[in-house]
């Protein structure tokens, strides 16, 4: 009985500690971007939006190219855009697009 107590311990204690210390492998191949633009409507076909969005899709094909890395999952593409203020008697804005990257 005894011995039977002691092995269950120690099978679960090493358990805990392999699983705990193992990072998770979707954790481990994933990377976060984030891509700004501030400008105007005026200028771009797709706006504001779509250049931070572009510029975001860009910075992630030039990583893919520089690491070698053939095939890579864009998740859902987070567009955040601030207030209208005026710049050089335009309307501006500034937009933020982040978009998790896994390879």
């Amino acid at each position: 009985m005894r011995k039977t107590w002691i092995l269950s311990a120690i099978f679960c204690a090493g358990f805990i500690a392999f699983t705990t210390l193992l990072p998770e492998r979707a954790e481990a191949r994933c990377k976060t971007f984030k891509a700004s633009h501030n400008g105007t409507d005026l200028f771009y076909e797709t706006g504001t939006e779509g250049t931070a969005k572009n510029k975001l899709l860009w910075y992630i094909e030039q990583w893919q190219k520089e690491k070698g890395i053939k095939r890579v999952r864009i998740g859902k593409v987070r567009i955040k855009c601030g207030g209208w203020f005026i710049k050089y008697m335009l309307p501006h804005r500034n937009c933020v697009a982040k978009a998790r990257v896994c390879y």
